[in-house]
């Protein structure tokens, strides 16, 4: 460690997708920015931590209960407070803490919550011995909207001098990851400091103006500006205020399509009724919902899966390089009939701690609750931690096997992914596929979509197809190195323990480029 490098402390590190994220930064400046210490209470994620990154210093230690001055003093911090009490994978839907803490009450207090909001005071801990340039805290928009106390800790960082601002970003928009993850990150900078410049700005077509254009944020309540994308709020053209999408990466740039799982037909043990019924809705869906990809490009914006056949197609060149594909994938986390299911050509649901998500090739089914599909040219849902809730089936798709997920093709992003396996694929050819995630309501996504949010296990499958009959669709979990890539992971990142342990660090951790923004706009107002 150079005595000139702005040095970071990542607290709460997990899998290192923060770290990486300054690693990525430092490399694209050309270094002078690394990671001094790394701190987290389990011993597996520091395994991983530590293989990642030899040349930093590592503790495995309960962080509520340690002291901050056994730490090096470092330029900045970069900290992930436990979220799933929070968030929707974790169950907790508490809007107050008031009633948990009524000594009138009989109802016991939750200590899953409580210890949730613990982490959140640890920042302030630090912060006061430390006297951190600046702090950057990632975590769940619930947070925010579900912690009774938020307000409360942000007036404490403003006593220890600090000044801050909420940044509301969706790991989409952050190339490479695949995945629709929405999160929160509060920016905290000294006062007298200058204040890092947090106007994300992402690259969009506008089809007025006939060009890319850096897209600003449009809130679509002036008096509450916070939230997630789509729902709270928007990226217009800076010209004329036109709504428009900016470029994402798709589920199907994560999607090993070598493995494109088993026949459903010809299964030893059957798929459960609620699974064939998010498969059938993404096929109603997605299965005749083409996506074209250029094949000319392999890296580069070029390369990113980011029309349908309702779009004009890319300048056609001299020869063949445009492929036509019907991907999903469904999430499988949630227990009623339409699982989440989107195109492959989509973005992935949140990545949870679950394996979640199947591949159908067509589309995607998310198996958690009610279940919805989604088309694979979208994003996938998050993904969670709670096990296998995302599948894809024949012209693929992806199904999320948890909460209210839906299919998608696998031409959108992934849903956030959590801990566990949540999205599975069902396909019988890697171009006709979709994502389906096994959370809630039906979900599916296509290939060319960004995963939804991964979770912390199994919610995801793959189902693909050829204008089938859901028997003849093939079916499949997401593995462990997909949701790796649906988290913007390196294939060389090492991930140590078994398939589930590697799905439930990869659901818990942040995607390496929506870190590697603020980290690089904080080190930017320090020169």
């Amino acid at each position: 460690m150079k005595n000139s490098y702005i040095t970071i402390t990542d607290q709460f590190c997990g899998a290192g997708g923060s770290s990486q994220g300054v690693r990525n930064y430092a490399n694209r400046i050309g270094g002078g920015v690394e990671v001094k210490m790394a701190l987290n209470h389990w011993d597996l994620a520091i395994e991983t931590h530590s293989t990642n990154f030899p040349e930093t210093g590592h503790d495995c230690t309960d962080i509520s209960a340690c002291d901050p001055r056994r730490y090096p003093t470092t330029d900045g911090l970069i900290t992930s407070p436990e979220c799933t009490t929070h968030s929707p994978a974790g169950g907790n839907r508490h809007k107050s803490v008031k009633l948990q803490l009524d000594l009138y009450e009989k109802g016991k207090i939750d200590p899953a919550t409580e210890r949730s909001r613990a982490t959140m005071w640890d920042v302030c801990r630090f912060a006061e011995y430390h006297q951190y340039n600046f702090i950057i805290v990632e975590n769940v928009v619930e947070a925010k909207l579900r912690w009774a106390l938020f307000d409360v800790w942000l007036k404490a960082m403003h006593t220890l001098g600090y000044k801050h601002k909420c940044c509301y970003l969706n790991s989409m928009h952050f190339w490479p990851t695949p995945q629709s993850r929405d999160r929160m990150y509060i920016v905290f900078w000294k006062a007298g400091n200058k204040a890092p410049d947090l106007n994300w700005m992402p690259l969009a077509r506008c089809p007025c103006c006939g060009k890319d254009i850096r897209a600003i944020q449009h809130w679509k309540n002036s008096e509450k500006k916070y939230g997630k994308y789509r729902s709270q709020y928007v990226y217009v053209c800076p010209a004329d205020g036109t709504v428009v999408e900016p470029y994402y990466y798709a589920a199907f740039n994560a999607i090993d399509w070598s493995d494109l799982g088993t026949k459903i037909g010809e299964r030893s043990r059957p798929l459960k009724p609620n699974t064939m019924k998010r498969i059938k809705y993404g096929l109603e869906k997605y299965g005749e919902d083409p996506l074209i990809i250029n094949t000319r490009h392999t890296s580069g914006l070029e390369c990113r899966v980011k029309s349908s056949i309702e779009l004009p197609i890319g300048t056609q060149c001299t020869d063949l390089s445009h492929g036509i594909a019907t991907p999903i994938v469904i999430k499988g986390e949630h227990t009623s009939l339409n699982g989440y299911v989107k195109p492959v050509g989509g973005h992935f649901q949140t990545q949870t701690v679950r394996q979640s998500m199947s591949l159908v090739t067509p589309w995607i089914i998310e198996m958690n609750k009610t279940g919805e599909c989604k088309h694979a040219s979208h994003s996938a849902s998050t993904i969670t931690s709670g096990g296998v809730n995302h599948a894809i089936l024949g012209s693929p798709l992806v199904v999320e096997n948890k909460g209210q997920s839906k299919s998608k093709p696998t031409s959108k992003p992934f849903g956030a992914l959590t801990t566990m396996i949540n999205h599975g694929i069902v396909s019988d050819d890697a171009l006709k596929s979709f994502l389906s995630y096994y959370n809630g309501s039906s979900q599916a996504s296509g290939v060319n979509e960004a995963m939804g949010t991964v979770p912390t296990h199994d919610r995801v499958s793959v189902i693909s197809y050829q204008k089938p009959k859901i028997e003849d669709c093939y079916y499949r979990m997401l593995k462990a190195h997909e949701v790796q890539r649906a988290m913007a992971f390196d294939d060389n990142y090492v991930i140590v323990g078994n398939s589930r342990q590697k799905v439930k660090q990869c659901g818990n951790a942040v995607t390496p480029p929506a870190m590697e923004w603020p980290v690089g706009q904080c080190v930017e107002s320090l020169k």
